[in-house]
């Protein structure tokens, strides 16, 4: 029987209490586990009965073994019997276990077409964490289940495929939520964050919408407006997501420290990365790309391993930046001190 969402989130939060040795759980601790990642995604909360119906159904259709001796007083304390163990979630039989391997294959030869990486991913994600008969998973993947907004990924990649227009109600952070009709164009992912590419209706210009910041939407009747952009390239010039339209991309270049530099050569901070010079312990690049805020912001977290050489206004748009989380820290040594 298939599984919902929220159903499996209670059956991972009781997998991961069952398998904790460090802690000892009561029924109402379960319960209160469940709910507390049930209200990160704005889930209602579930009663006591739902709670141990769900250990009902692990043991009975999951053969999970819980120890039976646990006490404290009278009330029961669960814990697997082997803490090691952990429960596969997602079982498939031999039929399906062949035709994903065979859906594999086919996307192999589609290998270095950065239109099939998300694929890929998807299916590596697949491998390691179907194709093993060890109980516990051999390939980890940076994920976050409870992020805000993605359960709308798919109603998004919907109305995007059969080119609806959306009604969307929208907080951009720190400010007041509005609604606004758009035309739904494309999703991208960056800085492990979704946002949705779209025209508001009215405008010339593209805009994007964290996912996480769309409180909800629904689907209006009126006729759909055809992009004309080739997000393929469409993100070329830029770091992130922001695309200034007026802007022309510049060359960007950064004396950077050899250590550091040694990590951005492996994983680029652009496409257009190149090497301009090299010394002992530092080596000058530069990238084409648009001024954006994106942009500034990974400059910074490089921290003093990366300089910007020029042009002179990113330059000194980034000093304005180090001197303000300067000015910051010092305040907040103020007060721890005081």
């Amino acid at each position: 029987m298939p599984v919902d969402k929220q159903v499996l989130l209670r059956y991972q939060v009781l997998n991961k209490c069952f398998r904790n040795r460090y802690r000892e759980y009561t029924i109402d601790d379960l319960v209160n586990e469940c709910n507390k990642a049930l209200r990160r995604m704005d889930k209602p909360d579930v009663s006591k009965r739902t709670i141990q119906n769900d250990i009902n159904i692990l043991e009975a259709d999951y053969g999970i073994m819980l120890d039976e001796k646990l006490k404290q007083g009278k009330k029961r304390l669960y814990r697997y019997v082997d803490t090691n163990y952990s429960i596969q979630l997602f079982r498939i039989n031999d039929e399906e276990r062949h035709k994903l391997h065979d859906a594999i294959r086919v996307l192999d030869n589609f290998e270095g077409d950065p239109m099939y990486d998300w694929a890929r991913t998807l299916l590596m994600q697949i491998e390691g964490g179907l194709f093993t008969d060890e109980s516990t998973p051999v390939v980890s993947f940076q994920s976050n289940p409870d992020l805000k907004g993605i359960d709308l990924f798919g109603q998004l990649l919907q109305a995007i495929i059969k080119k609806r227009v959306l009604k969307i109600s929208y907080a951009p952070f720190g400010k007041d939520s509005y609604c606004e009709r758009i035309y739904p164009y494309h999703l991208k992912q960056f800085n492990d964050r979704w946002y949705l590419i779209a025209q508001a209706v009215g405008y010339d210009s593209l805009g994007h919408y964290a996912l996480d910041r769309i409180e909800g939407f629904e689907e209006i009747s009126m006729p759909y407006k055809e992009s004309d952009v080739d997000f393929e390239e469409y993100f070329d010039d830029v770091v992130g997501v922001t695309v200034p339209e007026h802007l022309e991309p510049v060359d960007v270049v950064m004396r950077v420290s050899n250590n550091r530099f040694n990590y951005i050569k492996t994983k680029p901070l652009h496409l257009s990365q190149r090497v301009i010079s090299e010394d002992k312990n530092h080596t000058t690049m530069s990238i084409n790309v648009k001024i954006t805020k994106e942009l500034i912001a990974l400059i910074l977290s490089f921290g003093p391993d990366i300089e910007v050489v020029s042009p002179a206004s990113l330059r000194a748009e980034i000093t304005k930046s180090i001197r303000a989380l300067n000015y910051l820290y010092h305040i907040d040594e103020e007060n721890l001190h005081s």
